[in-house]
């Protein structure tokens, strides 16, 4: 095979890789503007409305550890497949949705697959592309696509929801349908271990997952039904019982689930820190920015949904290019200009709504988001993955994409928190919830400054860790 025929199938890799995991990313927002749409012809009550959402994180941050370790030990090609093939099922049975259950259950479902999908997406575009600036470019597309999935899903969801609310969930059917057919045509295949296969660590899966399982739904719950609820301390409680005795576990198995020496690698920690604070910040915000838009300002889903189309926009171009300047050139001083723009434009949004136009105040705080978010994403993405080996990088980015998922869930809890009980101090709940998101911001911008300033090299972070 000549070098352009390689060129030429490791650009179709990516291309496929980058298509699972928009899918992935995408599918955590894009139905939120159809919840009343889907309220109206189910009749779900407003306490339920809110797990057709949650279910999905609740499925992908609950799963994302088991999936990583499952595609190290089985074969990333493997575990992509499978898992997408159940995404696109559960897509489509997600049409025919009659009732609240059933919707909760194809939408959980989803995020499972989607806990193994991603991680094993991750670790086979590193196998695909080798070290230096061809790594660097398609990581920064990778992460670029996932990080417009997310800020995308409320623009095709609004855009969907003008057909049916069903649209919603099925559109991603036929984009997975179509990379299940071309993947094994274009991924490497999986590498055959010598000597003996690994012992799955069972007693690590059964604690971790079901910790993070319940942590994820009493977070979540907290944000319906307020943090008094048993459903929510109850669950949280039993989570930190299950985490702990999952670290217990991990200590004395021979073969662990999660080393716990990866918890000691400086970047990967200080990169999984950052990303739970940075994304739980952007999604409390757009979780006020979307109820202002359409309960104060009076736009349609659909425009609503387009208000975030200029970020998204600004990721797509601008995060291959970041990804690129921090392998080359370190990632904290990026992570943290990215966050510090964040903060800025929380700032901005917080002194101008109600003051100004709208639609400047969209333009303006959209594009400082954007740029910022841009520089962020790829930057954790780099620096996460920079000093883990090829047979650990499912697990690393599986922990990278629970860090997502599990802080969105909580700073969304506090966000909503904040902003059901500014009325009862006499302040606009909407400036008070994005204003504890900007101090919030505020922090992770020092915080992202003080991590590690120059990368690991591969070999003596091996060494490190042994």
């Amino acid at each position: 095979m000549n070098s352009s025929q390689t060129r030429s199938g490791a650009g179709l890799a990516l291309l496929l890789l980058c298509a699972a995991n928009f899918l992935d990313a995408m599918d955590v927002s894009t139905i939120g503007v159809a919840l009343p749409a889907i309220q109206k012809e189910l009749g779900m009550q407003a306490t339920s409305l809110q797990w057709a959402v949650s279910a999905y994180v609740l499925g992908y941050g609950g799963f994302l550890l088991l999936g990583g370790r499952v595609a190290d030990l089985f074969g990333h090609r493997r575990v992509f497949l499978w898992s997408l093939g159940v995404f696109a099922a559960a897509s489509i049975a997600g049409g025919f949705v009659d009732s609240a259950p059933t919707l909760i259950a194809a939408r959980l479902i989803k995020g499972i697959a989607a806990a193994f999908t991603a991680p094993a997406a991750l670790a086979l575009l590193l196998s695909v592309f080798g070290e230096g600036s061809a790594r660097a470019k398609a990581l920064g597309v990778f992460s670029s696509t996932g990080a417009a999935g997310f800020v995308l899903g409320m623009v095709l969801g609004g855009a969907a929801t003008i057909v049916s609310w069903r649209a919603t969930l099925v559109m991603g059917a036929p984009v997975a349908i179509l990379a299940l057919i071309v993947a094994p045509f274009v991924l490497p295949a999986d590498h055959k271990r010598s000597g003996s296969r690994p012992h799955f660590d069972w007693a690590g899966a059964l604690t971790i997952t079901p910790g993070l399982l319940l942590f994820v739904f009493g977070v979540t719950n907290a944000a319906a039904d307020g943090w008094q609820a048993f459903a929510t301390w109850g669950s949280l409680v039993a989570a930190l019982v299950l985490i702990l005795l999952f670290l217990l576990v991990e200590s004395r198995h021979h073969d662990p689930m999660v080393p716990l020496a990866m918890f000691r690698r400086a970047r990967l920690s200080h990169a999984n820190a950052i990303a739970a604070l940075f994304q739980g910040a952007y999604v409390g915000f757009q979780f006020i920015a979307t109820l202002y838009y359409q309960t104060v300002v009076g736009w349609s889903a659909f425009a609503t949904g387009f208000a975030f189309a200029l970020g998204g926009v600004c990721v797509m171009f601008l995060a291959p290019r970041f990804a690129t300047i921090g392998q080359n050139r370190g990632t904290t001083l990026l992570m943290t200009f990215g966050v510090g723009l964040q903060a800025i434009s929380y700032l901005f949004w917080v002194l101008s709504a109600g003051q100004i136009d709208t639609i400047v105040l969209v333009a303006i705080s959209q594009l400082l988001l954007g740029v910022g978010y841009a520089m962020t994403y790829p930057s954790i993405q780099v620096a996460a993955l920079s000093d883990v080996s090829e047979d650990q990088s499912g697990l690393a980015s599986g922990m990278l994409f629970a860090s997502f998922q599990i802080g969105g869930g909580i700073i969304l809890a506090a966000a909503s928190a904040v902003f059901s009980a500014a009325p009862s101090f006499g302040w606009n709940p909407y400036i008070a919830g994005t204003a504890f998101v900007a101090i919030l911001a505020a922090a992770i911008t020092l915080l992202a400054a003080v991590g590690p300033r120059t990368s690991t090299p591969r070999s003596d972070a091996y060494q490190a860790a042994e």
